[in-house]
């Protein structure tokens, strides 16, 4: 059975592009597939969190927050 994402947000999940070091550790990391990477991390699919905060507590630099909304 595919998985089903959701089309709406239920966390609301931020990276400050000022305190990310470009370790991508967030992106390989999540189970979800919510964040890109170019030069710095960005969460491109919010809407697929699961809030399970794994990106959090993976991210060095303290860049990644995940707020319930």
């Amino acid at each position: 059975m595919p998985k089903e994402m959701r089309d709406f947000e239920v966390y609301l999940v931020f990276v400050e592009a000022e305190r990310c070091d470009g370790c991508e550790d967030c992106v390989w990391m999540c189970p979800c597939d919510v964040f890109d990477f170019a030069v710095k991390a960005t969460a491109a699919r919010p809407q697929n969190c699961l809030g399970c905060r794994t990106c959090e507590a993976v991210c060095k630099s303290d860049a990644v927050i995940v707020t319930e909304i």
